[in-house]
């Protein structure tokens, strides 16, 4: 029963992180450097900036399936999929016709949204169930480089900002400040949502008492 409350948890994580990712794209200020492609791609394709992102990242699990010579993490698919139609629904359907014209509304909602994507991605990166592709190949580049997370980050983002801009997506101080405050904020709500982590273990030690 627990398992099924982490994956509601999970599920949750995923859906409010879409949220915020919907919210930053929309405020005007500039987009993430991580979906800064997708929504550059998304200007010159009839394919929305959803299944753009699903493309990607089933791309991106075939690569980190060779960098780590293991098989594809195919129950990845569930995240991607979780992330590319609710990151649809909330930037075309929830907040289709949503327009932010004032600077301080502009302000709010990229404010908003940022809060918002932090801790939705802390909160299912604190459960066990799979992960993005994008998260997971930081992370191995984190291991192959030997540098810090901050910095393997720092320059993923920048080149995706890089690629994003080229593209003709609304790269700014928003994708600036996403590319540098996102971490932290990542990091203060991944602290406070240890109590998911407990639920998590426990679970994990009963069972093997079992």
């Amino acid at each position: 029963m627990k398992y099924l409350y982490l994956f509601i948890i999970f599920t949750f994580g995923l859906v409010l992180s879409s949220l915020g990712i919907a919210l930053v794209i929309r405020s005007g200020l500039g987009v993430g450097p991580g979906d800064s492609v997708a929504v550059g791609l998304s200007m010159h394709t009839p394919l929305s900036v959803g299944t753009i992102l699903i493309i990607a990242f089933v791309i991106l699990l075939l690569v980190n399936a060779k960098l780590e010579h293991k098989r594809p993490q195919y129950e990845s698919l569930i995240p991607i999929l979780i992330r590319g139609l609710t990151v649809d629904y909330f930037l075309y359907d929830l907040l289709g016709d949503a327009q932010y014209d004032a600077w301080y509304s502009q302000w709010g909602i990229f404010s908003l949204g940022l809060i918002t994507m932090a801790v939705g991605i802390a909160v299912y990166l604190r459960t066990p169930f799979p992960r993005i592709p994008l998260d997971h190949f930081m992370m191995i580049m984190n291991k192959r480089s030997k540098q810090s997370k901050s910095s393997v980050r720092i320059f993923t983002e920048s080149v995706l900002a890089l690629i994003g801009f080229l593209l003709g997506a609304p790269v700014g101080i928003g994708t600036l400040i996403v590319a540098l405050g996102l971490g932290p904020f990542i990091q203060l709500s991944y602290s406070l949502a240890r109590p998911i982590a407990y639920l998590w273990h426990e679970s994990s030690q009963q069972r093997s008492k079992a």
